[in-house]
């Protein structure tokens, strides 16, 4: 199942959850209205209709000057929580709050439909004067008592509860774990790749650019079932060898100046560049937000922009910052055992139709490098972030997704930071040994994971028979294999 596309199709369908509530609201108004209409309403109340809609009236107009007030107080509170929630974390948490949250759309529904099934008789009433649409007033009076004894509170409460931090970053996390398992269907196994490498165009043909005629923006999304359609006929047509997407999803694009597409051909006629703008503008989505649609990284830059945020001096909330890194984790595990490239690349890479996408190595360093930066004086976020990849290292299985982990934490260099000479640092032996201690925990789990994959016979694999032709991964490949060898714990303990 190759489902590229099928997020960016859920978040329209999401945003157009709010426009299609009032849509119902009026269809199922109208509906109402004709059944009122036709069957009359001397059926339910007898002879008395016309009076109880008349004096029922007066009442239901109280009603929705209530909801609507209500409804205002609410929603400009909402904004003010989410204003600070924005300046506190990080603005990018809130967009979509309103359009991606189906329950949200429910409050609204509800509000828009109390209105319009309250509104839409007294209209009637002005054209069919004698006519009593009873059955309708009485709908909307009783959703609108709903609404005051029982949604509006409810909804205060939902929102208060997903305007929390833990809440928001979890969020996140789901979204990360549902793209990841939607782009990378492959768990990795002895005799996959052990990393992916970019390709690039090669000097055998004519290469040719293609770039964007978007306006400036971040690359959101490519519909690669389309790419791969509309490549097809291309490569047929005009002699076409391989296409290179350049830029990475998420990526910023500047108008007629970023490359979007290198193209090996023969030869390149305005044919052809008239087929690949036109394939670029059908199939590329360039947008002045970025998605989580194909786009892992965005989900974690929030993420590390909530983590450094909590620890910065002006918020003080060290607390966020573990909950973020705990979040951050969990990403990275189910990303731990995947095969790279992602399963669409893979699948394209066989029709010399090649996708840039990230490593393992860089994802990791996007995950901590500015959280390290930023916190590597408070013990507190360094043994976090310790612990974290302490429970990821057991159940990474690829000899380099290993070596990466590993070597992430030497890359820290924590024993020169936290030594007894180290006089700027003020931290106390309790400190110290804490970290020194949590140092030595992760070296030994990783001690004991490069055990399990040499007796699994994982690394004799690589060493001896799984050889790449690419002479960059096959280095790459066996730096991997001597590091794990040469692996130990420091001579410092």
């Amino acid at each position: 199942m190759r489902n590229f596309f099928t997020g960016r199709t859920e978040h329209v369908i999401k945003y157009l959850g709010t426009i299609m509530s009032g849509v119902y609201a009026l269809f199922f108004g109208l509906l109402l209205l004709f059944l009122d209409y036709k069957l009359g309403n001397r059926i339910f109340f007898g002879s008395a209709s016309l009076e109880i809609y008349q004096r029922l009236i007066p009442v239901v107009n109280v009603l929705v000057s209530i909801v609507i007030g209500i409804s205002l107080t609410t929603f400009s509170v909402i904004f003010v929580v989410m204003q600070l929630a924005s300046s506190q974390f990080s603005p990018r948490i809130l967009r979509h709050f309103l359009a991606n949250d189906l329950r949200v759309q429910h409050f609204i529904a509800l509000f828009v439909g109390t209105v319009a099934l309250c509104i839409l008789p007294q209209l009637a009433s002005v054209v069919y004067p004698n006519q009593p649409f009873l059955v309708t007033l009485v709908i909307g009076t009783f959703l609108a008592l709903r609404a005051l004894v029982w949604s509006y509170p409810s909804m205060i409460t939902y929102l208060s509860v997903n305007m929390n931090i833990s809440s928001i970053t979890n969020q996140i996390k789901k979204e990360m774990v549902q793209e990841i398992h939607g782009l990378y269907r492959e768990v990795w196994q002895k005799g996959g790749e052990l990393l992916y490498k970019r390709q690039q165009a090669t000097s055998t043909a004519k290469v040719f650019s293609i770039v964007s005629p978007f306006e400036s923006g971040y690359l959101e999304s490519v519909n690669y079932v389309k790419l791969e359609q509309l490549l097809e006929v291309i490569f047929k047509k005009y002699g076409v060898h391989a296409v290179y997407q350049k830029p990475v999803v998420g990526e910023y694009i500047m108008k007629e100046t970023s490359v979007l597409l290198m193209v090996e051909a023969v030869a390149f006629s305005e044919d052809l560049k008239k087929e690949l703008e036109r394939l670029v503008e059908v199939t590329f989505l360039v947008n002045v937000f970025r998605s989580h649609t194909q786009d892992i990284n965005f989900g974690v830059r929030k993420l590390v922009d909530i983590a450094i945020k909590a620890i910065s001096p002006a918020v003080n909330d060290p607390t966020t910052c573990l909950n973020c890194i705990d979040q951050i984790g969990e990403i990275l595990k189910h990303l731990s055992d995947r095969q790279f490239p992602s399963s669409e690349a893979r699948h394209l890479m066989h029709k010399n139709i090649h996708i840039n996408e990230f490593n393992y190595d860089e994802f990791v360093d996007f995950c901590f490098d500015q959280i390290f930066q930023w916190g590597k004086n408070d013990p507190t976020v360094i043994k976090r972030i310790l612990r974290t990849l302490r429970l990821i290292v057991p159940t990474v299985e690829n000899p380099f997704h290993l070596k990466v982990l590993l070597q992430e934490v030497e890359d820290m260099d924590l024993l020169s930071i936290y030594n007894f000479e180290n006089k700027e640092g003020n931290f106390s032996k309790e400190k110290i040994l804490t970290i020194r201690k949590e140092l030595k925990g992760f070296q030994l789990k990783a001690l004991s994971q490069i055990a399990h994959l040499k007796e699994k016979g994982i690394l004799h694999y690589y060493i001896q028979e799984h050889l790449c032709c690419n002479n960059e991964i096959t280095l790459v490949q066996k730096e991997t294999l001597d590091f794990l060898a040469m692996y130990n714990i420091n001579e410092a303990f």
